[in-house]
């Protein structure tokens, strides 16, 4: 949970900062907010790849792994849709400040945020035990 807490951090930060100062804290910004979206994209396909694992045993269902958390505690269900908010929240905020600039790169920041619970929820999920399959008629 540090990551997504330190994601969040830095990108309201840098992007306060791209509001302000838009020449000098904006491409800085726009770095970040690419950053957290490729990492975003990462944690995803990592979360994907355990997931399909997993589903060879348990019953995994997408809809519960990225948004229910199955298994997760309800302070840490907490944190995590806090912080993935915040970096939408501040994506959105520093786009709609400053219109057609490199701020508005800031609303893909938010995939940082879905990637990270879609991992926990791939990796640390309780999920039922998939049902060995009859025998065909």
């Amino acid at each position: 949970m540090i990551a997504g807490r330190t994601g969040s951090t830095v990108f309201c930060t840098v992007t306060a900062l791209g509001v302000v100062w838009p020449e000098g804290a904006g491409p800085a910004a726009q770095v970040t907010a690419l950053v957290l979206f490729a990492a975003g994209c990462a944690a995803y396909g990592r979360a994907y790849v355990l997931a399909v694992r997993r589903s060879r045993s348990e019953r995994i269902s997408t809809l519960a792994a990225f948004l229910q958390m199955p298994g997760a505690s309800p302070a840490l269900r907490a944190e995590f849709r806090i912080t993935t908010g915040l970096q939408f929240a501040a994506g959105l905020t520093g786009a709609a400040l400053r219109p057609f600039g490199v701020l508005a790169f800031g609303i893909l920041a938010g995939v940082y945020g879905l990637g990270l619970i879609g991992l926990w929820g791939a990796s640390f999920g309780v999920f039922p035990p998939r049902s060995l399959p009859s025998g065909r008629k």
